[in-house]
């Protein structure tokens, strides 16, 4: 692979990384910077949240404060428009500003990259600014989608937002030079909405393996009591909805048959609708800053998905941490498992209380299950398989 200098835009922190889409941003940075010169172009509210790790290593930080945008007379009345424009999504024309395309030309004019990766379509607006930037220099541009937007069953109740979504996700990913997704399952509908001739690499998700190995030392020697886990960021509706069923459905049976069951909902931004079912054996954390020690306690992890796209990085860190998991097959969907082998696929609520009551009985099934996962985890989602992936895809890569 060519030497290259890669500048990554993504529109949320990088530091700490909460949440699916900055722990892989976090994972595609921390891989990068391996094989490159990078720098971070990041657009969100408030002042940067530089990473101590990311920075002792050299990685330039620009960022853009959105917090108070100074909008042109245009721009409002453009997103005052924005539902008959055919791009005219909402969150990307928040996004959108024209100081915000004024910093990014100054960044790319400091740092000069070679490859500059967008990390999400809701940075679409900002692609004009590097295609400008690429006509005169040998640069590459990727989007990596984190999911494949245009599938999403959740905006197909309103159709001119699902209009908008693919037009946007079309038109990202004909113009860009090639198009990151999470699994093969991803390249299939990409390819099947916007057309078969598109450049697009499976770059999986992934975790560092040696960021849990305190955690299986520890579940190797001890054993867990009868304690339920999902991870998530509960503003993500598909997230909400896991957890509810759990709440409703699953724990309140599971706490009949083991009175001192526990079930831990852990991650930011809890909903008004999951405190208001919250008792005695609940525990809903918000952010918290590791969720190791959540993994270590946890005698299965419970991912009652019914929604959603790309892979889930809450089970890969199950896998890495070696805690059994309990999942729907939309929970799973895009990872190569095998139910009976790696997990158990169950997609009712009330065959997921009989798998966990299965691995809480037996947990030496739920130990043979976790450590065929941890195998899998090795071979197929650790960072040093995802990097291969990511050397496989520049090697091909050609400019816009």
């Amino acid at each position: 692979m060519d030497t290259h200098r890669c500048l990554v835009i993504v529109q949320v922190p990088t530091y700490p990384p909460a949440g699916g889409v900055a722990l892989r941003n976090w994972q595609t940075l921390n891989l990068l910077q391996q094989l490159s010169d990078v720098a971070i172009f990041s657009i969100y509210k408030g002042p940067a949240q530089s990473s101590p790790t990311l920075t002792k290593e050299g990685i330039q930080e620009f960022h853009y404060d959105i917090s108070c945008p100074n909008r042109s007379v245009w721009e409002k009345l453009k997103n005052r428009l924005g539902r008959i424009r055919p791009d005219g999504y909402g969150y990307t024309d928040w996004l959108s500003t024209a100081d915000g395309k004024t910093a990014l030309k100054t960044c790319l004019n400091a740092f000069q990259p070679t490859l500059v990766i967008f990390e999400e379509l809701w940075l679409y607006p900002y692609l004009k600014v590097v295609e400008a930037y690429a006509k005169y220099t040998n640069c590459t541009i990727v989007l990596d989608n984190h999911n494949i937007e245009g599938e999403k069953e959740h905006y197909r109740a309103q159709q001119y937002r699902l209009r908008q979504i693919r037009y946007i996700e079309n038109q990202f990913s004909h113009r860009a030079s090639q198009t990151w997704v999470c699994s093969a399952i991803d390249a299939a509908q990409l390819t099947q909405l916007y057309g078969v001739n598109l450049p697009v690499h499976v770059v999986p998700n992934g975790v560092q393996a040696e960021f849990y190995q305190s955690v299986r030392k520890l579940r190797s020697s001890h054993l867990p009591g009868q304690n339920l886990l999902f991870l998530g960021k509960f503003s993500y509706a598909p997230n909400e909805e896991a957890a509810l069923i759990l709440l409703r459905d699953i724990y309140p049976v599971l706490r009949q048959r083991y009175p001192a069951a526990q079930l831990w909902l852990v991650g930011r931004d809890p909903t008004d609708a999951m405190k208001d079912l919250a008792e005695p054996g609940i525990h809903i954390t918000g952010l918290v800053e590791d969720v190791r020690p959540y993994l270590s306690e946890a005698r299965v992890m419970a991912v009652p998905l019914l929604q959603g796209g790309g892979t889930r990085l809450k089970l890969l860190e199950a896998f890495a941490a070696c805690c059994p998991v309990v999942s729907t097959a939309k929970g799973a969907e895009g990872l190569a498992v095998v139910d009976g082998e790696h997990l158990y696929l169950r997609n009712c609520g009330s065959d997921m209380v009989d798998a966990i009551d299965t691995l809480w009985q037996s947990p030496e099934q739920g130990q043979t299950l976790a450590n065929h996962a941890y195998q899998l985890f090795q071979k197929e989602y650790s960072w040093q398989a995802v990097q291969r992936h990511i050397c496989n895809a520049l090697t091909v890569s050609s400019p816009a």
